[in-house]
């Protein structure tokens, strides 16, 4: 497996993006547009590419929610790929990015009715948290956060 760095405009990024926002819009409809404006690719802060043999697996992003924090967005893996640790690697790619560029906490919010992804994240060290933001008060989300740096440069 091969993780890349990549910009938000790469097109084995946006290919990936578009079949997570088909996943959301199949699963749950006209509620998953109303997430859209959370899920911006120009509003990251890095943006990870895993490759498989060549071919794009999976992939994931982060922004600022603040000084000290990453928001983690857009993990998707192809199902094809899935449970082959690329999720994993994704996350720990962006994560370490976070970190390096000063962040101190990690943050996130996933479907509540997703037991998988919510499995996956606590399985990587994410407790739940009160709902944070625009998140407050919506029930169909769950918000969760992780330590990812002693709040040292590294």
């Amino acid at each position: 497996m091969n993780i890349k760095f990549v910009d938000v405009d790469d097109a084995d990024l946006v290919a990936l993006v578009a079949e997570l926002d088909v996943f959301f819009r199949a699963g749950w409809g006209e509620t998953a547009d109303r997430y859209k404006q959370y899920h911006v690719l120009s509003g990251m802060a890095c943006a990870v590419v895993a490759y498989i043999d060549g071919k794009p697996a999976g992939c994931g992003c982060w922004r600022a929610y603040d000084a000290v924090t990453a928001e983690i967005k857009r993990m998707y893996v192809r199902p094809a790929y899935r449970r082959q640790g690329v999720a994993c690697a994704v996350m720990e790619a962006v994560e370490r990015h976070a970190a390096k560029s000063g962040c101190h906490r990690a943050v996130l919010e996933t479907g509540a009715d997703m037991p998988e992804a919510l499995a996956f994240y606590k399985k990587n060290g994410y407790r739940v948290v009160p709902n944070y933001g625009d998140f407050i008060g919506d029930e169909i989300c769950v918000c969760m956060e992780k330590p990812i740096s002693d709040g040292t440069m590294r």
